[in-house]
């Protein structure tokens, strides 16, 4: 019986522009997230069963975090 191939302890990427790393939680399904956007460094949880999905929620945090800069927030 063929066995599943393990998924990397750690991720980590680039998104427009901004560095972001990612590691799995404690708790399945859970990973911890951290990136600097301008002079502030964010960090957080998010929920994801697939790395893919973590890596898109954090994508997504930081399109937030970015919009917030950019209108003054």
């Amino acid at each position: 019986m063929a066995r599943r191939p393990r998924e990397p302890v750690a991720h980590a990427g680039i998104h427009r522009g901004i560095r972001f790393s990612l590691t799995p939680n404690a708790t399945p399904g859970y990973w911890r997230y951290t990136y600097a956007v301008g002079d502030r460094a964010r960090s957080g949880r998010v929920q994801g069963r697939l790395p893919l999905l973590a890596i898109r929620r954090v994508q997504m945090c930081i399109d937030r975090d970015m919009r917030s800069i950019r209108t003054g927030d």
